[in-house]
């Protein structure tokens, strides 16, 4: 593999590891978006329950306010029958009078019943839903903390993968230095040995320079003496 190509394949890697360090980003927003969410769920359900069990309290209240009243009333009435009893064959009040409050004491015992099973059904349904409430908290609370612990899961994948891609990257930096050292060295030695040929070639130039201004020399001494030697063979 080329260093070209070592390098293209490295900027794909980050790449990747961009786009998957976005997505995770993404999840992790989300999951804090949804955590956040449920926080305020269980919180406005809390304050329902608190506001629901302070409603019921005060109705058992103003319901057992009645109902202390309804007896009061009723104790009374049982006072009022038994001192309207006859021992004596004259009576201070009517068969009427007498009858009406016996109605009245009836009325009152079925109204207080009534109440009483309103306020034990209400009583039960209020349990009923602080129950349901009570186990939603909880069921919240439990995922909740799921998504906790699931959000620190993945920041530690998070932050080991962005550790082992600094690690991987950090080594194939080392390695492209090694290299482009290794081939800055070459090149140095190449142009060090492109310098030394020219040197050398400057050198054969300038013998083959001198040899060719000797041959010259040498002619034109050889035609100097041939020019003699005709000159005494004339002689």
């Amino acid at each position: 593999m080329t260093p070209a190509e070592r390098e293209e394949a490295l900027e794909r890697r980050e790449a990747n590891a961009a786009i998957l360090m976005a997505k995770l980003e993404k999840d992790r927003q989300a999951l804090e978006a949804e955590i956040s969410a449920s926080a305020a769920a269980s919180k406005a359900a809390a304050s329902i329950n608190r506001a629901l069990q302070a409603d019921a309290a005060k109705k058992a209240k103003a319901l057992e306010d009645e109902c202390v009243q309804w007896e009061a009333k009723l104790s009374r009435l049982k006072a009022e029958v038994g001192k309207a009893t006859p021992q004596a064959p004259v009576s201070s009040r009517s068969d009427e009078e007498v009858a009406k409050d016996k109605a009245e004491i009836a009325a009152a015992r079925a109204q207080l019943a009534i109440d009483k099973a309103a306020l034990d059904a209400e009583r039960v349904a209020f349990e009923k839903e602080s129950a349901a409430t009570l186990a939603k908290n909880k069921a919240e609370t439990q995922a909740l903390a799921e998504l906790r612990a699931r959000l620190v899961t993945i920041r530690s994948e998070i932050e080991g993968n962005v550790k082992l891609r600094e690690a991987e990257v950090r080594k194939k930096e080392a390695a492209f230095e090694a290299e482009r050292t290794k081939l800055q060295e070459r090149a140095d030695a190449l142009m060090r040995a492109e310098a030394q040929q020219s040197e050398e070639r400057a050198k054969m130039e300038a013998q083959i320079a001198s040899l060719a201004a000797k041959e010259v020399m040498f002619e034109e001494r050889s035609r100097q003496l041939q020019e003699r030697l005709k000159n005494f063979a004339k002689a």
